[in-house]
């Protein structure tokens, strides 16, 4: 597998997304997706808090996450290149538990060895350089740190089955659909996400030392509508279980984990 950059031809340069609104970001709110949504910042959270130590999220938003860390006993900074996501963060997030800034993932304005843990939820398919940005995150990394990124996989089992399902439905109906299918890069990406392409994103400053998937059948046609009409314990307990097989098997997940250390 490949990864393809989604949106930019090849005579343009692609630009940073500095303007990143809350409305970017739209998604049916049912089980699988809060569900989903819910174990990823869980599993960063778990990842990336040292006790005592210092935690570094990039593309934060309104910082919930890194606020999470200071709740664990970790100082929580992070950098955010839109103004508008840092506006909201006062409204959100205590203002005490959190050290913000502004800036892009490919340039961080921060000292060398200055984190104990850099973590990165859904966000390094926006990125323009990735490359970039591993090597900034290597370069503010101590030396036993760890770098963790969350993202999503368009290779997934449910992007793979519901592809040529949807085609096929649409095909038989003479129609096509009026927004982008789930299982499509957003116009907002740069990359698309794949188990090869984040196998490759370490170059030579970051080492994979691990990799697990999360969740099953994000999206597929109709699996939210049926956790939302079982009992909540229910719901629960098939998305565990459909979790438990993706955290073995990640190139069919719908999230990847990786753990990155420095050579």
């Amino acid at each position: 597998m490949s990864s393809a950059p989604s949106k930019t031809p090849p005579s343009a340069s692609p630009e940073f997304d500095l303007d990143y609104s809350v409305h970017d970001f739209e998604v049916e709110h049912l089980p699988d997706s809060t569900m989903l949504f819910q174990r990823i910042e869980d599993a960063l959270v778990q990842e990336g808090t040292v006790p005592g130590g210092r935690t570094l999220d990039v593309a934060c938003g309104v910082g919930r996450l890194a606020s999470r860390v200071r709740e664990r006993g970790g100082e929580g900074w992070g950098i955010e290149p839109s103004d508008e996501m840092l506006g909201l963060s006062p409204f959100v997030v205590p203002r005490e538990s959190v050290i913000l800034a502004r800036g892009i993932a490919e340039s961080l304005p921060y000292r060398d060895a200055a984190f104990d843990r850099v973590v990165c939820m859904g966000a390094l398919d926006h990125f323009v350089e990735p490359d970039r940005f591993m090597a900034e995150a290597a370069r503010v990394l101590k030396p036993r740190g760890r770098v963790i990124i969350a993202l999503a996989n368009y290779e997934s089992l449910s992007c793979r089955v519901g592809r040529p399902l949807q085609s096929a439905y649409w095909r038989l109906r003479g129609r096509t659909p009026a927004g982008r299918p789930y299982w499509q890069t957003p116009e907002d990406h740069h990359h698309r996400g794949t188990p090869a392409f984040v196998e490759a994103l370490g170059g030579d400053d970051l080492v994979l030392e691990r990799a697990y998937g999360l969740s099953l059948m994000w999206l597929f046609p109709g699996w939210g509508q049926l956790l939302a009409l079982l009992p909540a314990p229910l719901a629960r307990a098939k998305f565990n279980a459909l979790d438990w097989i993706a955290h073995r098997n990640r190139s069919l997940a719908d999230t990847i984990i990786s753990v990155w250390r420095k050579p």
